[in-house]
């Protein structure tokens, strides 16, 4: 069983991390999302929440988070030295990206690793 929290609190971090690069506050942040929510923006608290790990990440919000923040969705959910990889699944991290791979290679891989 996969402990709970890690991924979330590195997506947290790295949220939190990416907009202060920006050099944005929380509502900043909050209002920039709008755009891609039809025109719903996000509350300073909401944000908060986000960045705290109170409130859990939706992949759809990973995906509007890194459009608005200019990063990729691989940044946001990196582990970083202020979240590091717990034992579980320090061997996930340790395989090699596939982000950089020709598709036929990709697929092979894919499957390779579903099978294992």
């Amino acid at each position: 069983m996969v402990p709970d929290g890690f991924m979330s609190h590195t997506a947290a971090a790295n949220l939190r991390r990416a907009r202060r690069c920006c050099g944005w506050s929380q509502a900043d942040l909050g209002l920039r999302v709008a755009p891609l929510l039809d025109g719903v923006s996000l509350t300073q608290a909401q944000v908060s929440a986000l960045e705290r790990g109170r409130t859990h990440l939706t992949i759809d919000m990973l995906v509007v988070f890194a459009i608005t923040l200019s990063v990729s969705v691989v940044d946001l959910v990196s582990p970083t030295t202020e979240v590091p990889v717990p034992a579980w699944a320090s061997a996930a991290f340790a395989m090699p990206s596939l982000i950089a791979v020709p598709d036929d290679e990709l697929i092979a891989e894919v499957s390779r690793r579903l099978r294992l």
